[in-house]
């Protein structure tokens, strides 16, 4: 073999590792973006604006002020408030 037809030899596999590298990129990208979009979206509905939303129970400890809405679901216990405050 030449030195001629060596280099050439080193050329293309020098090219067909370059390209085997490119393939694995563009898969390992793919890849993680259709996990990404697997993830189902949420539909709010009607929701709106609340200042505490919790899904057990919303206890006050202390004197708190809250100016907004609470909300608690499925739960329903909201304790330590005075309404209308």
């Amino acid at each position: 073999m030449t030195a001629r037809v060596a280099r050439t030899r080193g050329r293309q596999a020098l090219a067909a590792g370059g390209v085997a590298l490119a393939v694995a990129v563009v898969a390992l990208i793919a890849g993680n973006s259709s996990a990404v979009a697997a993830e189902p979206t949420v539909g709010l509905g009607t929701a709106t604006g609340f200042a505490v939303l919790a899904g057990t129970s919303i206890t006050n400890t202390g004197g708190s002020v809250i100016s907004g809405s609470i909300g608690v679901s499925p739960g329903s216990a909201v304790t330590g408030f005075r309404l209308g405050g």
